[in-house]
């Protein structure tokens, strides 16, 4: 527990500037209930959590790349995430993001609907 939690500490320090940098835009959800988030841990050094939305995302926004910053990075497009603490779908721009090795793609995530909402199923290197 205590790895996890200086594991995330880490990732949410190194991720602060690009929060910083990004302009997140809310969309209320007027069809808001109850959302619920668990916490699973995996093998390994990772967490994943469940987010679980009780409606449908808005449909994703249209991005335009910027200029990649160098060679060797891929474009991460953006998504929306639920927020529990408002009720709403947040807009998280995309990015680039350098691969764990050549010859992958991003596998961007998605939201799947199941019998108690709209799961996000997060995207992977493929």
């Amino acid at each position: 527990m205590k790895r996890a939690l200086i594991i995330a500490s880490v990732v949410a320090l190194a991720a602060a500037p690009a929060f910083a940098e990004s302009s997140w835009t809310v969309e209320k959800d007027t069809y808001s209930s109850t959302s619920s988030t668990s916490v699973m841990p995996e093998t390994g050094s990772t967490v994943s959590t469940t987010i679980i939305a009780p409606t449908a995302p808005p449909p994703p926004r249209v991005e335009v790349p910027p200029p990649a910053p160098g060679p060797g990075v891929a474009w991460v497009p953006g998504h929306w995430m639920w927020h529990p603490g408002t009720a709403a779908y947040v807009w998280t721009g995309g990015r680039y993001a350098e691969p764990p090795h050549v010859g992958v793609a991003w596998e961007p995530g998605h939201w799947a609907h199941r019998p108690d909402g709209w799961a996000w199923v997060e995207g992977h290197w493929d």
